[in-house]
């Protein structure tokens, strides 16, 4: 049993260890959506399967729900790329898988789990072969989904979609069981937020809008400091900041220039009033000093001959912003030494990284905060999975077993989080019916140890 405390509720959740000695077959809901390896998504699923042949009886299968972001999108590409890690798993078990089965809907799922033993059987994209999952219905336990499935042990390992009501997370209400990396993930960014004991740096890069969300989240918070350090989200507030920081005339640009202008409006056009009103909100709350906020001092951009130059943040306007410069990175591997550093989005595109992995953005920041921070978090499908593709040159082996570098793969999930962490209002959607059903399993397990009715 694991106990999540918050400033608001005490949080319990079930764990492996509460399952007993032996179960059946198990419905599995995990989030494999992300990038092509190497991800950290794909990594804890394939554990979590070995994990689990740990409790099953022999003749038992694992169902496996996960999703794609596009209702319509086939999720068989990343069935395969799973397949293919367990299969050459190094993990060993007791129990092996007889089979390996891809199913294009769920009674097809029925059938290959009634005529197979000791196998894995994956559903297609649920958003695409369940009508009712992003839509659940008030009855949702008379739904053909929760009728199947409720017959199982229930196994969470998709916190990054937590923030979600959906079907395929309602189901845990009727039990559930959290793998290690839902509540070790959870607990992490819980005192990444909560713990003012140490200056914690989070950087932010990347497309997302709701990454505007998590910087007012800093708010009045002494220990929290932004690092802006990437993607069309810093663009953005580069350009807010030269509408609304007037004490910053002398670092910013006069223009970010039409190409800068053109990459923020082709990422947010589809929500640009508001997109734009929580910009220019930030960047007041920025000048009048209730956010802290680090911004570099140096940039690449791409010039209109094809050419990469390092300029001056003043000059971003002469080209395409691309990453920040070196003196930057220098600059914020100084100021986090010694401190919590929390990384959310991508420096740079992949594109760019693949092109020259050892002498790119990413390798240079790693390198810099890997070896000054006390710890570093990345958090992110593809922001891990950039940083793994430097798997050797940043000899990130080395990080992981002497802890100083933690990969977590919840995502836009910390946002959600990180607001119920500040506001109390409510818990997300999936982290609430985890804990429910968690407490509802623990509760009839010790009151059958009791010997109560």
């Amino acid at each position: 049993m694991k106990i999540l405390k918050t400033p608001h509720h005490n949080l319990v959740f079930a764990e492996f260890s509460d399952l007993p000695e032996t179960t059946g077959t198990v419905y599995f809901r995990t989030d494999i959506n992300g990038p092509p390896g190497p991800s950290v998504r794909m990594e804890q699923t394939v554990n979590t399967i070995f994990n689990l042949r740990k409790y099953q009886q022999p003749g038992s299968n694992i169902l496996i729900t996960a999703h794609a972001s596009k209702a319509e999108k086939s999720i068989e590409e990343n069935f395969k790329e799973l397949k293919h890690e367990i299969e050459n798993s190094k993990i060993k078990t007791s129990l092996p898988f007889t089979g390996i089965y891809f199913a294009r809907d769920i009674n097809e799922l029925k059938k290959l789990n009634g005529s197979n033993k000791d196998s894995i059987v994956f559903l297609e994209n649920v958003r695409k072969v369940c009508a009712e999952e992003l839509n659940p219905p008030e009855n949702s336990s008379q739904t053909d989904y929760w009728q199947y499935f409720t017959q199982y042990r229930k196994i969470n390992g998709a916190l990054s979609c937590c923030h979600r009501d959906a079907l395929s997370l309602r189901l845990f209400t009727d039990g559930c069981y959290c793998n290690d990396y839902f509540t070790s993930e959870l607990y992490d960014i819980t005192q990444l937020y909560t713990d003012t004991s140490e200056l914690k740096m989070w950087g932010v890069a990347g497309a997302k809008a709701e990454k505007l969300d998590a910087i007012r989240l800093t708010e009045g918070r002494d220990d929290l400091m932004v690092v802006l350090d990437g993607g069309p989200v810093f663009v953005l507030l580069l350009w807010a900041l030269s509408q609304k920081a007037p004490s910053l005339k002398k670092t910013l640009p006069v223009s970010i220039g039409k190409e800068n202008t053109e990459l923020i409006e082709k990422f947010y056009a589809k929500n640009w009033d508001k997109v734009k009103e929580n910009a220019l909100e930030i960047a007041k709350k920025i000048e009048d000093g209730s956010i802290n906020m680090i911004l570099p001092i140096d940039v690449n951009i791409k010039k209109a001959d094809g050419t990469t130059k390092t300029v001056n943040l003043k000059d971003i306007g002469e080209g395409k912003f691309e990453s920040i410069g070196p003196n930057s990175i220098t600059m914020i591997g100084n100021m986090a030494a010694k401190r919590l550093f929390l990384q959310n989005g991508s420096w740079e595109q992949r594109e760019i990284l693949d092109c020259c992995k050892a002498e790119s953005t990413t390798n240079s920041f790693c390198k810099e905060i890997l070896k000054k921070s006390s710890r570093f978090f990345i958090n992110g499908g593809d922001t891990v999975s950039d940083i793994r593709t430097l798997e050797d040159e940043l000899k990130l082996s080395k990080y992981r077993e002497n802890k100083k570098l933690k990969e977590l793969a919840v995502g836009g999930f910390v946002v959600h989080w990180w607001k119920y962490l500040y506001y109390g209002k409510y818990v997300p959607h999936g982290v609430k019916y985890a804990e429910i059903g968690s407490f509802n399993t623990l509760y009839k397990k010790r009151n059958e140890q009791r010997g109560f009715n």
